[in-house]
């Protein structure tokens, strides 16, 4: 019912973390030099600025220092899932969620190029999620067909992000601060955080971070939310943004989201809660869909859908596990929809398959893939 105004919310939060706003708040240069947050580096004192980046923003990070930077940059090596080119670093199109040849490709290729480096050079490295999938060089004696089996295992087995990496960097030659052991040049990491609590050991799986490199938090999910929510503020009677760190399986979350509703609902005519973080959720079947997906199915079979109130669950990155879309709308038209056509949702939870549910009622929420990435987005509306 309020479809459009979900999606408004949702993009406010969105176009706050996007690569163009997030370099142009954190890099800039004037006569000479280069300030990278809030540090300044006299270009005369070095040779020459490289540019690097891993990760799903990686690509329109970069683009978007090449704008700033113009031909001050010597060069780099920028991996990421989008296609297209850069006209001062090399641009790398990688593999996600899955580790593959490309890469253990793309790993080799950037280990290569920042080892050319000099003490004399300087560089910025933009990471973000992603990373970990994008660049991988198992350790001795892991063959590729070992190491995506455990990649693939550990994806489906519902462990948290945390979990995911602390495995992912303890089999690899360049996750844990590995890369920048390679390193010589003087520079600072510019991250986009996709984990709870922002923790810098965790984000890419950390290919920076040995205790050598200034690394800087410039987007993340409660950034995001506290543009929606100011954004929203002067349209409904409460907003509140619940929280930022929403780490549970879906079947909690759900819960959880739940009796927010149901406090709030009983308080307050309009209102809109805000919720951030990552969900889990277990495999169970060969459907096609994701965690927000899912979420949001489990939500419509909650009875905390009433008249008035409308859900979105999306990623901020664009995709939903194994679909085309990044979320999709829960409200109380799809409840008598499939009332009405007596479609039973658990048996498309049963099987995995939420896209398919929503997709087919014409409730599915894509985006395209949105060069950024800070978890996931629950927008609730009461109007």
């Amino acid at each position: 019912m309020y479809r459009k105004e979900l999606e408004n919310i949702y993009y406010k939060a969105l176009n706050k973390v996007k690569a163009t706003s997030l370099i142009k708040d954190n890099i800039s240069v004037k006569e000479e030099v280069l300030t990278i947050v809030g540090t300044d580096y006299p270009l005369e004192n070095y040779e020459n600025v490289f540019v690097f980046g891993v990760g799903k923003a990686a690509y329109a990070m970069a683009k978007e220092c090449e704008v700033i930077l113009g031909n001050k940059i010597s060069g780099g090596f920028v991996i990421s899932t989008s296609e297209g080119d850069l006209k001062y670093a090399k641009h790398y199109t990688s593999t996600h969620p899955l580790v593959s040849v490309k890469s253990v490709e793309a790993a080799s290729l950037l280990i290569d190029e920042v080892s050319k480096l000099s003490e004399k050079d300087l560089f910025v490295f933009l990471l973000s999620g992603g990373a970990s999938a994008m660049i991988e060089k198992p350790i001795d004696g892991l063959t590729l067909e070992d190491f995506t089996k455990i990649s693939s295992a550990l994806l489906t087995s519902g462990i948290d992000i945390k979990a995911l990496n602390t495995v992912r960097k303890s089999i690899s030659q360049i996750k844990g601060g590995k890369l920048a052991n390679h390193i010589k040049a003087k520079g600072e990491v510019l991250v986009l955080s996709d984990v709870i609590g922002d923790d810098l050991h965790i984000i890419g799986s950390a290919p920076m971070n040995n205790g050598q490199f200034p690394h800087h938090i410039i987007g993340n999910n409660g950034i995001a939310l506290q543009e929606a929510e100011a954004y929203v503020k002067p349209n409904v009677e409460f907003a509140k943004i619940v929280t930022t760190t929403l780490e549970m399986s879906s079947e909690e979350a759900t819960q959880f989201i739940s009796d927010e509703i149901k406090k709030y609902d009983k308080q307050y005519s309009s209102f809109c809660l805000l919720f951030g973080g990552e969900t889990t959720t277990v495999v169970q079947g060969n459907g096609y869909g994701g965690r927000n997906q899912e979420l949001a199915l489990r939500l419509l079979m909650t009875d905390c859908i009433t008249e008035n109130i409308s859900i979105l669950s999306a990623g901020s990155d664009g995709i939903d596990g194994r679909s085309e879309a990044t979320g999709a709308f829960v409200d109380k038209q799809i409840k008598e929809l499939i009332t009405n056509k007596n479609i039973n949702p658990k048996t498309y939870l049963e099987n995995s398959d939420s896209n398919t549910f929503f997709k087919t009622l014409g409730c599915d929420f894509v985006t395209g893939i949105s060069g950024t990435n800070v978890m996931d987005f629950i927008i609730v509306l009461k109007k």
